[in-house]
C-alpha cells in the first residue's frame, strides 16, 4: 500500500488535514476524508487534496470552497517555498474548489508568534445578507451558504437536539441541496463593543459556527470557520456599514475580516494564525 503525503494545519482552530493524493478518484475521496479524519488515523475537523504543480490547486473533500482550509494551503505553500517571497511576506494565486477565480493570498512570517496567513476574496458587489426575520439572516458565500442568528435569536441548541434544529433549518430553506450549510450564532464580545470600525477599531465578536457538508453527510461543531467568519462580517456590515471586524473562534483565537473598496468592487481579506502542526506520509489501507 504507498504512502500518501500530508500536512496537517491548525488555521486558528479547524485542524485540518491536507492530503497530496492526487490520484484518488473523486468519488472516493468523502470517504477516505472521514477515515483520516477520525481519532484513530490523523484526527481533524476537515480534509483537503492538494496538487503544487502549475497553479497549486486545494479541492476539499466535498467539493465546497473553505476559506480556513485555503489559509492552511497558503501556509504549507509558503513553507515549501512555493509562493513568491518579498522579506517576510509571501504571496501568490491558489485554485480552490467552489471558487470561480483564483483566491488571492498572503503568509507574512511574524517573530516570536505564529504566520498570519490570508486569503482573499474579490467580488464586484458584496454578497446580502437576506434577512430572514428573528434575527435569522442568510449570506450566501463561494461554495457555501450560512444561515446567521444573531445575539438574542434563537439560542445555540444543546448537543443531542443540534443535529435535528439543523436538519429543519435546511429544509425550512430549503437548502439540503446546497454542498455545504452553515448555521452560525453569533455574539457581541461585550455590550460596549465599538462599532465604528471605519476610524480603525476592529468590532469585536464572538462566533460558534456548526457546519454541514452534503456529500460527507457530516454535521461539525468547528472550533473555527472561515467563510462562516466572512459570513458574519457581511450581516454586520449590512447592518452597520462597518467595514473591519475581529470575530473569536470557539478554540480561542481571532479571525480578522478586512473590506476594502476598490475601483473594480471589493477585495474582503480574511485572515488570523497557522500552526503546521504535523507533516509526514500515512497509509490509507481500508480507506480506498
Amino acid at each position: 500500500m504507498p504512502l500518501y503525503p500530508f500536512w496537517k494545519v491548525t488555521p486558528g482552530g479547524n485542524p485540518t488535514i491536507l492530503l497530496r493524493a492526487q490520484d484518488i478518484a473523486p468519488a472516493r475521496r468523502a470517504a477516505v476524508a472521514a477515515g483520516v479524519m477520525s481519532p484513530q488515523h490523523i484526527g481533524g475537523e476537515q480534509v483537503g487534496y492538494v496538487r503544487f504543480e502549475g497553479v497549486p490547486r486545494l479541492d476539499m473533500m466535498g467539493g465546497e470552497f473553505c476559506l480556513n482550509a485555503t489559509r492552511a494551503f497558503a501556509a504549507v505553500l509558503a513553507s515549501q517555498g512555493l509562493l513568491q517571497r518579498h522579506g517576510a511576506v509571501h504571496t501568490g494565486e491558489v485554485e480552490v474548489s467552489g471558487a470561480d477565480a483564483l483566491v488571492r493570498v498572503r503568509v507574512t512570517e511574524r517573530e516570536d508568534e505564529l504566520p498570519l496567513a490570508e486569503a482573499c476574496l474579490h467580488f464586484s458587489e458584496l454578497p446580502r445578507s437576506e434577512a430572514c426575520g428573528d434575527g435569522l439572516s442568510l449570506v450566501r458565500v463561494p461554495g457555501i451558504v450560512h444561515l446567521v442568528h444573531q445575539e438574542g435569536a434563537a439560542p445555540l441548541p444543546g448537543e443531542g437536539c443540534l443535529g435535528a434544529f439543523c436538519s429543519d433549518e435546511r429544509r425550512a430553506f430549503t437548502l439540503d441541496g446546497e454542498e455545504a450549510v452553515g448555521h452560525l450564532w453569533l455574539r457581541h464580545a461585550d455590550d460596549r463593543t465599538d462599532a465604528r470600525t471605519n476610524s480603525g477599531q476592529p468590532r469585536s465578536l464572538v462566533l460558534d459556527p456548526v457546519v454541514w457538508v452534503r456529500d460527507t453527510a457530516t454535521l461539525c461543531f468547528e472550533s473555527a470557520c472561515g467563510s462562516g467568519t466572512l459570513a458574519c462580517a457581511l450581516a454586520e456590515h449590512a447592518a452597520t456599514g462597518a467595514t473591519a471586524f475581529a470575530i473569536v473562534q470557539p478554540s480561542g483565537s481571532a479571525l480578522s475580516v478586512r473590506m476594502e473598496k476598490t475601483e473594480q468592487g471589493w477585495d474582503v481579506w480574511v485572515g488570523g494564525p497557522a500552526r503546521l502542526t504535523a507533516c509526514g506520509e500515512t497509509e490509507l489501507s481500508g480507506l480506498l
